[in-house]
């Protein structure tokens, strides 16, 4: 259809508390839960835990809610029991491993896809002064990509860039070419 870009996109719904706990916002179907917590120094700590077999959680690298690789500029980053790329080396975070992630460091992380318990991960980002990894970023994009994908909708590139531009994270991409997408889109 010529015109169907002036069709109004399917409403996207918002994230609600998970039945079984109140205390935690699922996504996914309840396949991603996550908890807002706060550390004792009052950063942002959010706690996630992705189900095992999902399509969306648990399927390795190819799960929907698997980040690309991509850079925190400001944040150090705190995450464990996991599977990880970080600077183009894999690895497996064991429960109680703690892996530090510095600024500037290209990285990803996922469940495997032949586990057989769910991932629960902690990740505590310490920006400084320059809020960007929280609460609110957790809420927003894993909130829009799960309502994209429950109304079988493509996500916007530029709603994504905008996204993560906000949270001061870049995909990874040659000659800082993620940045410069941040900033153009």
């Amino acid at each position: 259809m010529a015109l169907s870009f002036l069709a109004s996109p399917p409403p996207l719904l918002r994230p609600a508390c998970c039945k079984t706990d109140p205390t935690a916002i699922s996504y996914f179907g309840g396949d991603l839960l996550a908890w807002e917590l706060k550390d004792d120094e009052g950063r942002d700590v959010v706690r996630n835990r992705f189900k095992a077999g999902s399509k969306h959680t648990g399927n390795g690298r190819e799960g929907t809610a698997v980040p690309p690789l991509h850079i925190h500029l400001y944040e150090t980053e705190i995450e464990g029991s996991m599977s990880y790329t970080l600077d183009g080396k894999e690895g497996v975070a064991k429960p109680g491993d703690k892996l530090v992630i510095p600024p500037g460091a290209v990285h990803t992380f996922w469940l495997d896809a032949d586990a057989k318990e769910d991932l629960v991960m902690t990740a505590t980002a310490m920006g400084g002064d320059k809020p960007g990894f929280n609460h609110r970023f957790v809420r927003n994009f894993f909130g829009y990509l799960s309502s994209c994908i429950e109304a079988h909708t493509a996500p916007s590139p530029f709603q994504i860039f905008l996204l993560l531009d906000s949270a001061n994270v870049t995909l990874a991409a040659p000659l800082g070419l993620g940045r410069l997408l941040n900033l153009v889109l």
